[in-house]
């Protein structure tokens, strides 16, 4: 199964970007600018959103497991192919690093639907997890 993995040093304390994440809802302000739709089903692990989200369309994530002690989050695509992704899991990890900065760490296994290559789906899975980190800097940078 192929897999994704980067590491990022944002200048924020992982408590709190931890505070940012873990908010599995607030997707749509941080990572999406606003744009697109959001509909939130449940609480905490196996909670859904539902989004809507331009040039991707509809899909839907699974909240797996949200640790805030180890600042670890879990989620899983369960409707939808973003990317040209048939299945995918994603973790987030936080750490500390010197000077009250954090390391964002993503990892993401995934199966390509038939028709999509592997590689190209994982190049584009990586500048999501870029983009991601940039939104979420820049949206704690706003605050």
């Amino acid at each position: 199964m192929p897999s994704v993995s980067i590491d990022r040093i944002i200048d924020f304390a992982p408590d709190t970007v931890w505070a940012v994440l873990a908010d599995f809802g607030a997707f749509r302000e941080w990572a999406m600018g606003g744009e697109g739709s959001i509909k939130v089903e449940g609480d905490g692990p196996g909670m859904v959103r539902l989004l809507d989200v331009p040039g991707m369309g509809e899909i839907a994530e699974r909240l797996d497991k949200a640790d805030g002690d180890n600042h670890h989050l879990v989620y899983s695509l369960f409707h939808g192919n973003p990317l040209g992704m048939a299945r995918y899991t994603a973790n987030v990890h936080l750490s500390p690093e010197a000077g009250g900065k954090c390391k964002v760490s993503w990892h993401g296994e995934f199966d390509a639907m038939p028709d999509a290559d592997p590689a190209t789906v994982g190049e584009n899975l990586r500048g999501s997890y870029n983009g991601m980190t940039d939104a979420l800097a820049a949206y704690l940078a706003a605050k």
